[in-house]
């Protein structure tokens, strides 16, 4: 099957939150009771807890909605919505409140997938050998387990403390306090940890399933956020032993003829079609052929140095009439800018404001219709990912620069660039080696829903929002930013806060 799990029908009944299943004993008992009888039944469920991950406020997104895929990248300083009633803005300008519709339709989804999750977690082990085999069994719950891993991160890193919640609930448990950001880092990573061996060997299960190599890769990601580096690092080593390999056409990676490269490890399936779910986040509208109700920013495009190895500001093979001329390959895969093709034909970059758009993820070859319906899977976790976690964990930890450089050289070939040296650390990063490993990050993985975490985790939102007031509003109708220390954690919905008389809003934004 090109696509593992599709939107199922009857997933969609069994698991819905809606009220009228909740006020429904029947629906209850048929889920209870006859519906977990084989091990179909078992991985229809498991299917219910993946193709929540499509939800255009997680891994898809459009225009109206926001997600991890495209949305969040806007809210950094790669980008920015053209306009401000978009799901994000209000965040990218640090105005949102416990009544953002972002970060109610966030929590939702969030908690939504959760659930699932938890059922699978809860109902597979009662089912007994005589309904579905150990070895089944133990694979599908430790899958349920990592999509489940999967979303407290993304809770731990906006929100930070949220309620934990592992078990099916009833009504009379439907009020739950928080636990702490460390609590929950802790219990996923305990249970990362306990169930990632019962997850098949990459290669061994149809695509798209969550692997023992995706597995690692969230474990090695969770623990870089939490700055565990050494964790990080044995966990990234894990990955890499598992046999992925970088795909040699950065440019070509992402596109659906490539989405099953070993590179990818693992993805958010989409497919095109009206009984399908295809990618909204790559959208456009005919005429433009550009994602131009989004931009991104010119500090962005700078960053991308010269195939030199050299700044842009410094390298004779800097030609800003095409600036996508003699420069790293991770540039023009990554932007549209002036003088390049896109779809074949000059694009109509008087529209763009920066002079700057995104290419990574957006399908070229429709340019003539409305396109909300693209055939492109998102990468949760790549190779390069995982590389740049170990590079990063190693630099942060003290490691040698060779070591460091080991790492990120594993990527420089590919993007048309030398190997980094002590030489490019000391003239272009003042010596300093994390914010060359930092840099290296940012022009690896632009547009792939990492960067608006990564300034949040590094503490450096306020610079951004200055940085960009100061030089990336080019054009006097775009947004003005503002920051304060609360920024740093998302405010828990309103709605949540009224429904559950447990939960208490964060002090930060009382």
């Amino acid at each position: 099957m090109r696509k593992i799990f599709s939107i199922l029908f009857i997933a969609a009944i069994l698991f819905s939150c809606s009220e009228d299943f909740l006020d429904r004993k029947s629906l209850t008992s048929l889920a209870n009771d006859t519906f977990w009888s084989n091990k179909a039944d078992a991985e229809m469920a498991l299917a219910g807890c993946y193709s929540a991950l499509q939800d255009n406020y997680i891994f898809n997104g459009d225009p109206w909605a926001g997600g991890i895929s495209g949305r969040w990248e806007y809210m950094s300083d790669n980008g920015w919505c053209r306009w401000k009633w978009m799901a994000g803005g209000s965040i990218e300008r640090g105005e949102n409140a416990s009544s953002d519709w972002m970060g109610d339709d966030f929590w939702k989804s969030s908690y939504k997938v959760i659930g699932r999750c938890n059922l699978v977690i809860n109902m597979v082990p009662t089912m007994g050998e005589e309904l579905i085999d150990a070895g089944s069994a133990a694979q599908i719950i430790a899958e349920a387990k990592f999509i489940r891993a999967m979303m407290y991160n993304y809770l731990t890193m906006t929100y930070e403390d949220v309620p934990l919640i592992t078990t099916v609930q009833d009504p009379a448990e439907a009020n739950v306090a928080k636990s702490s950001k460390e609590e929950i880092v802790t219990f996923i990573i305990s249970d990362l940890e306990g169930s990632i061996e019962d997850l098949a060997a990459p290669g061994t299960t149809e695509w798209g399933r969550s692997t023992r190599g995706a597995g690692n890769a969230l474990l090695a990601r969770i623990n870089l956020y939490n700055k565990n580096w050494s964790a990080a690092i044995a966990a990234a080593d894990k990955v890499m032993s598992e046999g992925y390999w970088l795909h040699p056409d950065y440019r070509a990676l992402f596109t659906s003829a490539n989405e099953m490269s070993n590179e990818v490890i693992f993805p958010v399936r989409f497919l095109r079609g009206p009984d399908e779910q295809g990618a909204n986040f790559a959208g456009y509208w005919k005429g433009v052929g550009l994602m131009n109700y989004q931009e991104a920013l010119p500090n962005l495009g700078e960053d991308f140095f010269c195939a030199d190895g050299k700044p842009i500001t410094e390298s004779a093979l800097y030609n800003a009439a095409v600036p996508s001329t003699d420069r790293d390959a991770r540039f023009d895969a990554t932007l549209v800018s002036i003088g390049s093709l896109y779809n074949g034909a000059a694009p109509p970059m008087q529209k763009v404001w920066t002079k700057y758009a995104q290419r990574k993820y957006t399908e070229e070859g429709m340019p003539d219709e409305d396109h909300f319906d693209a055939d492109e899977d998102f990468y949760v976790f790549r190779l390069g990912h995982v590389i740049l976690i170990k590079a990063e964990a190693l630099a942060e930890s003290g490691a040698s620069a060779t070591d460091v450089f080991a790492e990120i050289n594993k990527l420089r070939p590919r993007a048309n660039m030398p190997d980094m040296t002590q030489d490019e650390v000391n003239n272009y990063f003042g010596g300093d080696l994390i914010e060359a490993v930092r840099h290296e990050r940012r022009v690896e993985t632009a547009f792939e829903g990492l960067r608006y975490l990564d300034i949040k985790r590094w503490s450096i939102m306020q610079e951004r929002v200055d940085y960009y007031n100061d030089n990336d509003r080019v054009n006097a109708k775009m947004s003005i930013r503002t920051f304060s220390a609360k920024n740093y954690v998302w405010p828990i919905p309103q709605f949540e806060l009224d429904i559950n008389t447990a939960l208490e809003q964060h002090d930060l934004w009382k």
